[in-house]
């Protein structure tokens, strides 16, 4: 048993499956809904769970204000709030509300007025859906149950809630300011931390819901509180925090644990000429992915552990940001050329690929992907066309192409691609005796979530079994092509399980190089997908994402080098210097 087997064999032991933080409830409260500039109907339709409205008394009338003279007698309660929640009774089409009656005038009168209201809107007070709760000047504690059922209270007090009758009160709320003077960027500080923590303690020891007000009114501020167990998360921009929180979780994940990366030794001699190139390309894989998935593995990666790092240009000939198709091209072939265009220049001329030229000079060449075998990022490396749909075309490119093997989804067109190569399994593929194909899945591979296991980097094992022990030397392109797939749907579970799995190939495609000796292995990406930025997280392997589209963007996306002439690839260069440079440390020109 040789060095390569003893080690493969280790790295099988490190494997963990990751998981998804599970989705939790976060309820909204609209402060002050009133100053909206469409009170109620913006935070109803947000989805909030309470709203807030401002009352006093003046006249007999109750108006939506803060003040006696910030008074417009055009926003009373009735016409603002109750007009609009019976309205939406009488249609059945009212969904379960609180409201929140912050009453600025005298308690107990304005408190009869606000009953009294309430009775000329039968269905709001018996059908249960809205809970009317009144906050601000509130009647005695020991005098809440004097008042009808359907009124409850915000109680503002911990300090006697041990002899306090918890009946009619629907909830607990504190002055934030009270406890922390922090603004809702960072984080608190670990004192005021620990003060707001012993608050929301002794609320929830009551059973009930638990606000502070005063809050600061930012995403990391809504994260903390959800975090924490706030019940009612306050905030002035009530759609735009439900939907973060709706979100929340989804944005949210935690490994399990840490899954040991591959160390490179650093032992190779950097100024011998390299024998084989294992190019390896993370689709969508910018610095943030990294970053997130360094994060969830509590800090470590094989592919953060390089020591030569170059930053990449990835913009197409028409356009600042590239798709897959022109991004990939220009890698392989040294030639920018239009969107959605392969293996082409800006004209439509096909130009010769890596794996063309270096088939001509005696090299094994071979791919593996976790997208089907037609998959544009792929194709650029052996087929010519300008549309990256071209399915057919691309395929008939392929059983034309000199390559000497592929490990990839695609399974469904497999009919047409066995007249050059041969399907086998992964455990049969011993030889290169004859151009083969390996699938796994009928068009992309399975995603790790949905079961795909260690298939990439076993792949990647198997072939570089394969292809060390032939004469000639090799190209190796390793595609990790689902992280993009994670960046489209704004799925950090996707993004991290993917490049976590990705980073376990590059450790297979290190370790390989450190034992042979011979081999450069360049990892980077054809382009950033999402626009994912790490907005929170621990050390303990919690990643908060927050993404800025749907879409690729223009950022410079990373490269790492390992091997001979491994520093050529530093510094910041424009996507088409991967080929010319893979080319000239070859001596292939």
């Amino acid at each position: 048993m040789n060095k390569l087997t003893v080690w493969f064999g280790f790295w099988l032991l490190l494997r963990v499956t990751p998981s998804v933080m599970g989705q939790q409830p976060y309820r909204v409260h609209s402060h002050n809904d009133y100053l909206q500039n469409v009170p109620f109907w913006y935070a109803y339709s947000g989805g909030v769970s309470s709203i807030e409205v401002d009352l006093y008394l003046k006249n007999d009338t109750l108006y939506v204000t803060h003040s006696k003279n910030e008074i417009r007698s055009d926003k009373t309660f009735l016409n603002t709030y109750l007009d609009q929640l019976d309205l939406l009774a009488q249609e059945g089409r009212l969904s379960p509300i609180q409201l929140l009656i912050d009453v600025k005038s005298a308690a107990y009168e304005t408190l009869d007025r606000i009953v009294a209201a309430l009775e000329d809107y039968p269905l709001l007070v018996t059908e249960g859906k809205v809970s009317f709760v009144i906050s601000g000047n509130r009647p005695q504690a020991s005098d809440y149950s004097a008042f009808p059922a359907f009124i409850y209270f915000d109680h503002q007090s911990l300090s006697d809630l041990d002899e306090l009758d918890i009946t009619k009160v629907a909830m607990i709320s504190q002055d934030f300011t009270a406890y922390s003077r922090w603004n809702g960027y960072g984080r608190m500080t670990a004192t005021d931390l620990a003060k707001v923590k012993s608050a929301l303690q002794k609320g929830h020891k009551t059973g009930k819901p638990f606000r502070f007000w005063a809050t600061p009114d930012t995403k990391t501020a809504w994260a903390c509180f959800a975090h924490l167990g706030v019940d009612y998360i306050n905030t002035d921009k009530p759609a735009a925090a439900r939907v973060f929180l709706d979100q929340l979780a989804d944005n949210t994940y935690t490994a399990p644990g840490k899954i040991m990366p591959y160390i490179p030794q650093n032992a190779v001699n950097a100024t011998e000429k390299p024998r084989n190139i294992i190019l390896m390309i993370g689709d969508g894989n910018g610095l943030a992915q990294i970053s997130a998935a360094r994060i969830a593995n509590q800090g470590e990666l094989s592919l953060t552990a390089i020591k030569n790092i170059g930053l990449v240009n990835t913009s197409s000939a028409d356009d600042q940001i590239t798709d897959s198709a022109a991004g990939a091209t220009a890698m392989a072939t040294g030639v920018k050329t239009n969107n959605r265009a392969i293996g082409v220049d800006p004209n439509g001329q096909s130009v010769r690929s890596i794996i063309e030229i270096l088939s001509e000079k005696g090299y094994n060449t071979g791919i593996i992907t976790t997208d089907a075998i037609d998959g544009a990022t792929t194709a650029a490396f052996y087929a010519h066309t300008t549309e990256r749909d071209d399915s057919d075309g691309i395929i008939h490119d392929l059983v034309q192409s000199p390559l000497t093997f592929f490990i990839a989804g695609g399974e469904a067109k497999e009919s047409a691609i066995r007249k050059t190569f041969v399907s086998t399994t992964l455990d049969q593929f011993h030889s290169l005796e004859y151009p083969k194909a390996v699938y796994n899945g009928a068009n992309k591979m399975p995603t790790m979530e949905d079961g795909r296991g260690d298939f990439l980097p076993m792949s990647v094992r198997r072939a570089l079994t394969i292809l060390g022990e032939q004469e000639a030397p090799f190209f190796l392109l390793v595609e990790g092509a689902q992280i993009d797939n994670g960046g489209h749907a704004n799925s950090i579970s996707t993004i991290i399980t993917e490049m976590m799995d990705f980073d376990q190939a590059v450790g297979q495609s290190l370790g390989f190089a450190d034992i042979e000796g011979e081999t450069l292995v360049i990892i980077t990406a054809d382009h950033e997908t999402g626009g994912l930025g790490i907005a929170g997280g621990n050390n303990k392997g919690e990643v908060r994402a927050d993404f800025l589209s749907v879409d690729h963007s223009g950022i410079l996306v990373p490269l790492f080098a390992y091997g001979p002439q491994a520093d050529k690839f530093t510094g910041v260069f424009d996507n088409t210097e991967v080929f010319h440079k893979i080319i000239a440390v070859l001596g292939a020109e």
